[in-house]
């Protein structure tokens, strides 16, 4: 299902970092004050979460994938996960997973991301019943996995999380230390309509059965909105930061406009927009004059007249192939 509403709205003011637009944030449940620590290791990280902890599990399914993040966070609730992400959303974390996998936690959790517009839930469930208890809910990577002591939603945002956004689909996908499952045509379609992820085997190769998330949105599309939003939050705030003083005329516009379509150059290369036949890439821009611009926004400094668009590269996930044979 392709993301229809493509627009971003741009937060100069509280740019978001370009770091950590993969890194994982694992919300544990702890008796105590909330707390929040990263970690390189996972030798650092037991110092604080001993092996065998829920914490500690999905930590070391995440430090063995081979495309591993730089670092990860532990965020710590003692009974209200939906406060503690609250708490903690401005951190430079961009994938959240939930320790134990508790139903009632995940669903909180789920539904405290689907009223954000940013930031993404990856949670692991065992059966039909906790497939159901996130369906549909925006932002949310439900991963379908019943083999005990294994975590595949950590596995998975370990591996593919930090690789460049756009640059790959989540679909067809190899994790490492997970158990691929040979499920029946039923069990398949009973995944796919709830739009959820297993990991199985396909033409003799284990792989993710698909890339989208509970709402039937593709992972690489709304990563890649995300991606636009902080890379071009970052660019113009750097030339409000760096100039000594951006005039509201022509020239002052016209570096917004450069930065903008610096941003939009770099998601062409990365994979995120299209090319045209022609092998340009799939997008325009535009900036209001400001003779355009309304005089209060001159008055109060505020510019608001840049719009861009871009076409999806989006991704094959199926080919059908029809051809003829001569006798």
């Amino acid at each position: 299902m392709p993301l229809q509403d493509v627009t971003v709205t741009i937060d100069v003011a509280y740019p978001a970092p370009r770091i950590g637009l993969g890194r994982p944030a694992i919300f544990a449940q702890q008796v105590g004050a909330g707390t929040y620590k990263e970690y390189a290791t996972l030798e650092a990280l037991t110092v604080d979460f001993a092996s065998g902890t829920e914490a500690y599990k999905k930590a070391e399914a995440i430090f063995k994938q081979p495309n591993r993040p730089d670092s990860i966070a532990v965020a710590t609730y003692e009974t209200d996960i939906g406060a503690a992400l609250a708490q903690f959303y401005n951190r430079a974390w961009h994938f959240a997973l939930v320790a134990g996998d508790v139903s009632a936690d995940q669903v909180a959790a789920a539904s405290f991301i689907n009223d954000k517009d940013f930031k993404f839930l990856a949670v692991q469930v065992k059966d039909d019943a906790g497939r159901e208890a996130v369906k549909g809910k925006k932002r949310t990577l439900v991963f379908d996995h019943n083999v005990s002591g294994e975590h595949l939603d950590a596995a998975a945002v370990g591996n593919l999380g930090s690789l460049s956004v756009g640059s790959i689909t989540w679909k067809f996908k190899q994790v490492v230390g997970i158990t691929p499952r040979y499920l029946t045509d039923t069990e398949i379609v009973a995944i796919d309509e709830d739009s959820a992820i297993a990991y199985v085997v396909k033409a003799g190769r284990p792989q993710l059965s698909e890339g989208w998330l509970s709402d039937g949105e593709y992972i690489d599309v709304v990563h890649g909105k995300d991606w636009i939003k902080v890379d071009m939050e970052n660019e113009v705030q750097n030339v409000l930061a760096q100039a000594e003083k951006l005039p509201y005329d022509a020239r002052g516009i016209n570096a917004i406009e450069a930065a903008a379509t610096t941003t939009l150059l770099r998601g062409f290369n990365n994979g995120i927009i299209a090319a045209k036949e022609d092998k340009t890439p799939d997008f325009t821009i535009s900036a209001l004059t400001r003779e355009q611009s309304d005089p209060q926004d001159r008055s109060t400094r505020v510019y608001r007249g840049l719009h861009f668009e871009f076409g999806l590269a989006g991704a094959i996930h199926e080919a059908r192939v029809t051809g003829s044979i001569r006798v």
